[in-house]
């Protein structure tokens, strides 16, 4: 017999939400597993590490997905397209930061036509994207003396804002040339002021609220972005005034701190799974420049790069908005349906659900970077870029950069004879120094405490660690 549709777990107060909106931003695995294991214990019958929970957070109910089927529910469900809002979940933390119309805050049907426009307009860039990464690369690594230690994390922000910034707006491709210093600096105040704790914008001759200074950037940054796309400084042809506009508002979320924090955090777990993760006694760029075959090579690096996305989602989660009430089932849930009302925000946590055993099996915590090697359409991917008709714009051009990032440190593809040549780029390190909770965080490590995450992890508004993880570069660049 059915069960009739229940709340998600718990029944946070006003005054608890407090006190959660600060949990959550601290740490979201030990948020969500403290809460995850209380359900279980009410609940022992059910055995559900999956369970949905609720929260309170800047005083609104928010449910919280972490099942793979549930995520999967509410981004790729057409039947639920209408009861759901990415506009009116982001409004107040996006749009003044982000103005309208841009297709993060757009919701069908007015999302797809315009993201059919912006897929036509990022297909003109893949023939000169290649050579502007791996110039990226190299000139980046250059500049670091051989035998050098770095801070990893520092170190890929660093390329990754050259990287965006060079295929964007075609800056130079010194760090500090065409203003890219600046823009850099504006996007940090925008950032700050759109996750500041304090939502209000004050505006003083002694002291301004970093919600104001944040607008200002914003300000300053489209005047910027209007003249770049005015001038013909970006890739993207320009047919009107209302085209220009819009693709200057477009450029200034493609350049933003966000998407240059979120890509440094997928090449930085990138080239620690490249150099530092050992299967057997074997890293994975050995084994990879063990693979004489190019078309071979390449599967395999965009088989590691989907694993990482899975396992290591730079941003954790997104969020819909429950416009009309929502019901959610899992095939083989013995727990009763899962009902959203109408008004509540819905968080679906992208970490939990590449992690979900029901759907990944033994290995749903461990690092596999032939996962998507051997049985590519049988495997299920992970969420990193989202889902359904809202899938990332940016999907396969961040792919594209991640797999030529890998490329550009491994050199040409080597004949079996000379499969023993060192990468043009080599990163070495004690990975079991690095803190268990990174390990946790990059699946060397399985079934991590959520207060060793919390601890050795950053989680909003991307995902990194704490502490600097410092490698040795070893280069063969004149």
């Amino acid at each position: 017999m059915s069960q009739p549709p229940r709340l998600p777990y718990g029944s946070p107060t006003t005054l608890s939400g407090i006190s959660e909106n600060f949990a959550l931003h601290s740490s979201l695995e030990s948020f969500i597993t403290a809460r995850t294991l209380a359900f279980q214990k009410a609940h022992p019958h059910l055995a559900d590490a999956r369970a949905p929970i609720r929260a309170k957070v800047l005083n609104r109910d928010v449910a919280i997905l972490s099942s793979y089927q549930h995520v999967r529910q509410i981004l790729c469900d057409d039947t639920l397209r209408s009861c759901l809002s990415s506009g009116q979940a982001y409004d107040e933390l996006m749009a003044p930061f982000f103005p309208p119309p841009n297709l993060l805050l757009l919701d069908p049907p007015d999302h797809q036509e315009r993201k059919q426009i912006w897929l036509e307009k990022i297909s003109t860039l893949n023939s000169d994207i290649l050579p502007r990464i791996r110039r990226c690369v190299h000139d980046h690594f250059r500049h670091v003396p051989s035998g050098s230690l770095i801070d990893l994390y520092e170190s890929t922000k660093s390329l990754s804002w050259r990287i965006l910034l060079s295929v964007f707006l075609q800056s130079e491709d010194s760090p500090n040339g065409d203003d890219a210093a600046e823009i850099e600096a504006l996007h940090e105040d925008l950032l700050r002021g759109q996750f500041s704790l304090f939502p209000v914008s004050i505006n003083t001759p002694f002291w301004r609220s970093p919600r104001s200074r944040g607008l200002q950037a914003r300000q300053q940054l489209q005047l910027r972005l209007q003249s770049k796309v005015t001038r013909g400084k970006c890739p993207f042809a320009v047919g009107n005034h209302e085209d220009g506009q819009d693709i200057a508002n477009h450029l200034l979320l493609f350049t933003s701190s966000l998407a240059a924090k979120a890509l440094a955090s997928l090449l930085m777990a990138v080239l620690l799974d490249l150099f530092l993760f050992h299967q057997e006694g074997v890293s994975v760029d050995a084994k990879l420049r063990s693979i004489g075959d190019p078309k071979q090579r390449s599967d395999y690096i965009r088989s590691m790069v989907s694993e990482v996305e899975r396992l290591s989602p730079p941003v954790v989660g997104i969020m819909r908005r429950a416009t009309r009430e929502v019901v959610l089932h899992r095939e083989g849930d013995l727990a009763s349906p899962t009902r959203v009302p109408q008004g509540w925000d819905i968080w679906l946590y992208f970490l939990g659900a590449g992690r979900d055993h029901a759907v990944f099996g033994e290995t749903a915590e461990s690092f596999v970077p032939g996962r998507y090697f051997d049985a590519p359409l049988r495997q299920q991917e992970g969420f990193a870029f989202g889902a359904g008709a809202k899938t990332c714009l940016g999907k396969d051009l961040m792919r594209m950069v991640a797999a030529a990032v890998v490329e550009s440190c491994l050199g040409p593809a080597q004949t079996s004879e000379t499969s023993t040549k060192l990468p043009m780029i080599d990163l070495k390190g004690d990975g079991g120094k690095i803190p268990i909770g990174v390990q946790g965080w990059l699946g060397w490590q399985p079934k991590v405490q959520p207060e060793d995450w919390a601890r050795d992890m950053k989680q909003l508004p991307t995902q990194r660690p704490r502490k600097p993880v410092m490698v040795q570069v070893q280069h063969q660049l004149a």
